[in-house]
């Protein structure tokens, strides 16, 4: 979409031989359980949801890598509403099954066919989806030199990666830290080469006039001492700017179509989570806003711990104001928010990283 409201079509190239693989988790989709009866091992059957979720944060990133996006039975909507009554949902069960969706692709699949060599791996997930990959990275990846070398980046937005104040990485020997050898991703400028196997990381809010952070907000607080939720600006690594500087984003949202929506239920199969969102009736998958918002990594501290998170700016009209905007944030849409920038980054990722990696 142009400034003027006119809109030119954008080619999409599709997939021909992607030579790295994504390996993705969606976030909180499921407002019921799914099975509704976990009995045993009964696995969950895919849904339209779960499939437009998906769509929305990971159609675009399709054309750097073949994707592996394991259905598994995270705890739904309703169990954790219920938690905050009192019962504690169920987030082992999920971790489980992506933990062991992630052992099969690795025994299975992460070998080239034709080369026979190890393949590199980009992992993505969101909210909950970044929950249980991040338990998963833990088990199996971090400090593990043969697969951490195998990791060309991790996308965890919408989550609780922390780390050290004015670090990357836990080092070995802090538990407060998410990860002990895989860093956070820096540039220290735009000659520097675009790091790999390190992790992005944000929580997005579009604040009047600028933040703070909402007292009562979701996401980007830490109260463990010398410790800070994560905060890494995509369009600002991309063109190797400070993460605290303003930058325009790239930002793709759904359109209607997408998400089968239709003109009496136009947010489709995502109602439940775009409810507060106006998605353009366009007939592509996406509606881009290039040049709209900026963003910057921002960061406050005071005697009840610390605040991290992505301030989002500009976009009028495009983010919810009210109700549960100020607790979330623009929580629903990070991807979007600047999925040109992250879809450009993994693909120089990729290229940074099959370099390192020939054959």
């Amino acid at each position: 979409m142009h400034p003027d409201g006119s809109r030119t079509p954008e080619p999409f190239a599709g997939p021909t031989d992607p030579q790295v693989d994504c390996f993705y988790a969606y976030p909180t989709i499921d407002l019921l359980p799914n099975p509704l009866l976990r009995l045993g091992s009964l696995p969950p059957i895919p849904s339209n949801s779960e499939l437009a979720g998906t769509l929305m944060q990971l159609g675009r990133f399709t054309d750097t890598c073949r994707v592996f996006a394991p259905v598994y039975r995270q705890a739904s909507l309703t169990e954790l509403l219920v938690g905050g009554l009192g019962i504690p949902p169920d987030a082992e069960t999920g971790s489980m099954d992506v933990r062991d969706a992630w052992r099969d692709y690795w025994a299975n699949h992460n070998t080239d066919p034709v080369t026979h060599k190890r393949r590199g791996v980009v992992i993505l997930g969101h909210s909950q989806g970044t929950g249980v990959l991040t338990r998963m990275m833990q088990q199996e990846i971090d400090g593990n030199p043969a697969v951490q070398d195998r990791l060309v980046s991790a996308v965890l937005l919408g989550g609780y990666i922390q780390v050290p104040i004015g670090g990357t990485q836990g080092g070995g020997n802090d538990s407060a830290s998410t990860f002990q050898r895989i860093p956070t991703c820096v540039r220290s400028g735009p000659q520097a080469p675009i790091p790999t196997g390190c992790v992005v990381a944000y929580n997005g809010y579009a604040l009047p006039d600028g933040g703070p952070l909402p007292a009562g907000s979701a996401f980007g607080r830490s109260t463990v001492p010398g410790h800070r939720i994560a905060c890494v600006n995509p369009a600002a690594l991309l063109r190797g700017a400070p993460a605290d500087g303003v930058t325009p984003v790239d930002m793709y949202m759904p359109t209607r179509r997408l998400v089968s929506g239709n003109w009496l239920n136009p947010r489709g199969h995502l109602g439940h989570l775009l409810s507060s969102y106006d998605l353009a009736d366009d007939p592509s998958g996406y509606t881009r806003y290039p040049n709209k918002v900026s963003a910057r990594c921002a960061f406050t501290q005071d005697s009840t711990g610390t605040a991290s998170w992505l301030d989002v700016t500009g976009g009028d009209g495009l983010f919810p104001q009210a109700g549960l905007s100020a607790v979330l944030g623009t929580h629903t849409v990070d991807y979007n928010l600047a999925m040109g920038d992250l879809s450009a980054l993994i693909s120089a990722q990729a290229s940074t990283w099959r370099a390192a990696h020939p054959g």
